[in-house]
């Protein structure tokens, strides 16, 4: 028997914008203003009340194309870390040391790396001020994060440690005895559609580089997306923990002080893998 293939209408059923309240001219004028400031736009989707009402590429781009997704995987990671912790496999104020106790100095933890939690580390609040496995480079990534000087003690502020997502996606691979997307295969992704074709970079030691590895169409993307937006319900099934996502999508720490890049629109906040936005409490934006 053929398995039948499943096409973006068994997702999400294209709409006119009008159909549902959005005007074509608005989205028209917004392509046009950025076609008119040479801004580099690779795709551009629009959902409203569960369907598809907009949908372009800019060449060389296409809906089946792969694209290097960079920091949007951290929130891959972030969705896999809830989880684990719907499974009872962990917990957010588990204390990142007491899972690789291989990675550690022979001489024991810093007092600051000792008091690392998963809960710090997904809201960029690490002993690190910077990714530490570019402030001690090597192979090995993960042992980077547990060798490399703490700068402040964690919990304290926003840094923007990419180490730190890169060490939970270990985690992840390690008590789920899966790569990062295949673990998420069984979740969520295939169950909304998420292309077989997606994969993730590894990093020199083969851990699924979980600060920026995803290649993946941005079709998925607005999948997931949705699902969260959701809290994880879809077809009538929970997929993924609707109060963690609620956590996950909130303001978990002040990006006032040190927002990653200086934008404007990096100094509303962060979540857990998630940036918070300047459009009030509701908007979410991937970790981009």
């Amino acid at each position: 028997m053929t398995e039948k293939v499943r096409t973006m209408n068994d997702f999400f059923p294209v709409s006119t914008p009008e159909e549902q309240g959005v005007p074509s001219r608005a989205l028209r004028e917004t392509i046009e203003f950025w076609n008119s400031r040479g801004l580099p736009v690779h795709s551009f989707l629009a959902l409203r009340r569960g369907h598809l009402v907009c949908e372009a590429y800019w060449a060389p781009w296409s809906a089946g194309a792969l694209h290097r997704m960079f920091s949007v995987t951290k929130s891959f990671v972030s969705l896999a870390v809830g989880a684990l912790c719907a499974q009872g496999k962990l917990s957010l104020d588990d204390r990142i040391v007491t899972f690789f106790p291989e990675k550690i100095p022979a001489a024991g933890p810093s007092p600051e790396l000792a008091a690392v939690t998963v809960r710090d580390m997904l809201r960029m609040a690490s002993c690190h001020a910077r990714t530490a496995y570019k402030k001690q480079p090597g192979r090995d990534w993960v042992g980077a994060f547990f060798t490399a000087p703490p700068d402040h003690m964690p919990g304290m502020c926003f840094c923007y440690d990419t180490s730190a997502t890169h060490t939970l996606c270990a985690l992840v691979e390690k008590l789920s005895g899966r790569s990062l997307l295949d673990f998420l295969r069984g979740v969520c992704l295939d169950e909304i559609g998420f292309s077989s074709a997606c994969y993730c970079l590894k990093d020199p030691c083969g851990v699924t580089q979980g600060g920026s590895g995803l290649m993946a169409t941005s079709r998925d993307l607005m999948r997931v997306l949705a699902l969260v937006a959701a809290q994880g319900r879809f077809n009538g099934r929970q997929l993924l923990p609707a109060e963690y996502l609620r956590q996950a999508v909130s303001l978990q720490i002040s990006t006032a002080a040190n927002p990653m890049g200086g934008s404007f629109e990096q100094r509303h906040g962060y979540g857990f893998q998630f940036w918070r936005t300047s459009r009030g409490p509701g908007p979410f934006r991937g970790a981009a």
